[in-house]
């Protein structure tokens, strides 16, 4: 089942479909029609039961009298997969046949060696034609640091910080491009980001927010990310004693767990009954949570954590 780096990266496509024209033609540098606006597509390309081929998204391109002009078939790969280079035409060939239309593969690489292998051209015909996917991956992914920039597109500033997180300016363009958006899409964004960063990154993002040196754009920021790190420390700092300082530490640890299991669970959709959520927020133990948020990433019903 796919992970929550996955999950995440698929939605961004699905939180903002102008996502991916953008990526494939001002990143990629592949060419892509004019177009008067972008909509989500069936991602279901299963033609022969019992077996599916699905993709993670496919977004739709449209001129202004409604005719379609383009299908970029979006692709998270987190890791190198062997049947990818089999079901990839198999994908484009599909689409192609339902939409009618031009249909390009992208696919959105986490590292260089994962990058590096979705290049690699695909004999499709023997002998004949070749399929080559468009790929964006650490070493073509654009560095937003312009604010403005950021704005207009947030979901691939999310992509570019967490790609170039040791620069703070791209943090900054980032932070006040999500103000726009809704709370919780903001929360989970926030968590990805901060996951993909540095050693050296996160403790230079966590130093600035709580020295009170970093100028966050946002009243969310200050109260999510700076704020909520303070309260997780306030009893040991009011203590004024180490043994205070330590609770006051676990306190903030425990609380930090307990909210990003339950975002994880909201992400993949998992219903949370009011006993399991009261479960959720009532434990006190970091390595029970730990292990719950392990095991979030891959069961299909939220009872299988406590398992």
């Amino acid at each position: 089942m796919p992970g929550f780096d996955h999950e995440l990266q698929v939605r961004l496509f699905h939180n903002r479909p102008e996502l991916a024209p953008a990526m494939l033609r001002d990143t990629i540098g592949f060419p892509v029609p004019d177009y008067a606006h972008a909509e989500l597509g069936c991602t279901d390309h299963t033609k022969l039961k019992p077996v599916p081929f699905k993709s993670d998204d496919v977004v739709v391109l449209y001129d202004r009298k409604g005719i379609k002009v383009m299908a970029i078939i979006a692709e998270v790969q987190q890791k190198k997969d062997h049947d990818k280079p089999y079901t990839w035409p198999l994908y484009v060939a599909t689409v192609r046949e339902i939409l009618r239309c031009p249909v390009r593969l992208m696919v959105v690489c986490p590292d260089s060696g994962t990058e590096e292998w979705a290049r690699t051209p695909i004999e499709f015909e023997a002998g004949g034609a070749v399929f080559t996917p468009a790929v964006l991956g650490p070493t073509n992914t654009p560095v937003i640091d312009d604010i403005d920039q950021a704005r207009r597109l947030p979901e691939l500033s999310v992509l570019s910080a967490a790609a170039h997180g040791d620069n703070p300016a791209v943090l900054k363009a980032t932070e006040s491009a999500l103000d726009a958006l809704p709370e919780h899409t903001r929360l989970i964004y926030y968590d990805f980001i901060e996951a993909k960063l540095s050693a050296a990154a996160r403790q230079k993002w966590e130093e600035l927010m709580a020295t009170g040196t970093y100028e966050w754009q946002s009243d969310f920021a200050r109260k999510y990310v700076s704020q909520g790190r303070e309260e997780g420390l306030a009893e040991g700092r009011e203590e004024g004693r180490e043994e205070g300082r330590l609770q006051g530490q676990v306190a903030g640890l425990i609380e930090g767990e307990r909210a990003a299991l339950l975002r994880i669970l909201h992400v993949r959709r998992l219903p949370v009954s009011d006993t399991a959520r009261d479960r959720i927020n009532q434990c006190v133990n970091l390595a029970h949570l730990e292990i719950w948020i392990d095991r979030a990433v891959t069961v299909t019903d939220v009872d299988q954590l406590f398992d």
